[in-house]
């Protein structure tokens, strides 16, 4: 087992909820480990006009090697929605997920180089990069002091209150956007039995939509014990449920809705009644 360090970054969508899902899906892989997770710094992007990227980067114990490493990355993408052959350069991304460093050297080869050759000129990788690795000082702190330290970094501005009892459950949640208030309500999901199993849905964009979804799902007998919003984009959603099948249907009352937030652009409440 050696350290290495990837680096996450994504624009689109609930990006919170990308960065964890990734976080959570690496961390179940066979022969690898999340040891630290650096905060999440928010940056301006590069090339076309788009929104305001979010930044991090997990560091991690495995024994795979570079390309097999760099494999399971460009297959974590996928699962959370990302198609490289129809990114546009310098364009938007759902995540993007890249091996910075890694602790046994230098490493070249035709489809990967570590690290990354751009790393030293870039202040959304380096800030991160050392908060996860900071034995790396001395080979990276100068070339990070000249471009002007760390990015800002970024909180999120939510307001979330859960309420659960034996009948269901209650999340209403304030943020920043829709995707990310939906990411937040569903993550709050009640608790219900092992985890074993997922359901994997694709929906239309909408508060509708999403409460349909939530409503068929237990209405199929699966109890949420959490879900992930994985891409959001202007025609679809991805979403994931994690949860335990209980094996006959859970008549549910799932309501969600928004209103004017009173200090944030959308206000979300999810309710879910058995």
């Amino acid at each position: 087992m050696r350290a290495v360090v990837v680096g996450v970054g994504t624009n689109l969508g609930a990006r919170e909820a990308a960065i964890r899902a990734a976080q959570a899906l690496l961390h179940a892989r066979d022969e690898i480990q999340v040891t630290a997770v650096s905060p999440i710094y928010e940056t301006e992007p590069l090339g076309p006009s788009q929104p305001r990227y979010l930044n991090a980067a997990f560091r991690l114990e495995t024994a795979r090697s570079p390309t097999e490493l760099l494999s399971v990355l460009l297959r974590t993408e996928r699962r959370l929605g990302r198609r490289r052959d129809a990114d546009q350069r310098w364009g938007p991304r759902s995540i993007d997920l890249d091996l910075l460093w890694d602790e046994r050297g230098p490493y070249d080869s035709p489809g990967l180089r570590v690290p990354h050759r751009e790393l030293q000129n870039r202040d959304f990788a380096l800030a991160p990069l050392l908060d996860v690795a900071p034995e790396l000082v001395e080979a990276f702190g100068r070339s990070f002091e000249l471009l002007g330290g760390a990015p800002r970094v970024w909180a999120r501005d939510a307001r979330i209150v859960v309420e659960t009892s034996p009948r269901g459950f209650e999340v209403e949640v304030e943020a920043d956007s829709l995707a990310d208030a939906c990411a937040l309500s569903i993550g709050h999901g009640v608790c219900v039995g092992r985890p074993w199993s997922s359901l994997h849905l694709s929906i239309d964009p909408g508060v509708e939509e999403f409460s349909n979804a939530v409503r068929d799902v237990l209405h199929m007998g699966f109890s949420i014990h959490w879900a992930t919003i994985g891409h959001c984009s202007k025609s679809q959603w991805a979403l994931e449920f994690h949860g335990a099948c209980m094996g006959s249907p859970t008549p549910a009352d799932v309501r969600l809705w928004t209103t004017p937030g009173t200090h944030r652009p959308i206000r979300v409440n999810l309710a879910t009644l058995y």
